[in-house]
C-alpha cells in the first residue's frame, strides 16, 4: 500500500471513530484475501476497501461480509449506513 493510500485510510478511520463507529485500520502489506480473512475471523460485519480509485475520488467501497454485497460511496454515506 503506498503512502497516499495509508494517509487516506487513516483519515477515513478517524472520521469513522469520530462518529462512534468501532474501527480498525489494517495497514499491513498483506494480500487482499488475507485481509478479508482476518476481518471474517474477527466477525467484523463490514469492511471498507480503499484503493487508488477510491482515494482519487474521495470514496470508499463498503463491503458487507455476510452477503458479499459491496458499493462505492462517500465516507459520509458509509458513516450513515454503519450507524
Amino acid at each position: 500500500m503506498d503512502e497516499n493510500l495509508n494517509e487516506y485510510a487513516i483519515e477515513v478511520g478517524s472520521k469513522l471513530r469520530n462518529n462512534d463507529i468501532n474501527t480498525e485500520v489494517f495497514l499491513e502489506d498483506k494480500k487482499f484475501k488475507a485481509k478479508l480473512k482476518y476481518a471474517d475471523k474477527l466477525s467484523i460485519p463490514y469492511v471498507i476497501v480503499i484503493g487508488e480509485e477510491e482515494a482519487e475520488k474521495n470514496k470508499v467501497t463498503l463491503k458487507n461480509m455476510t452477503s458479499g454485497e459491496q458499493e462505492t460511496i462517500s465516507v459520509e454515506e458509509a458513516i450513515e449506513k454503519l450507524k
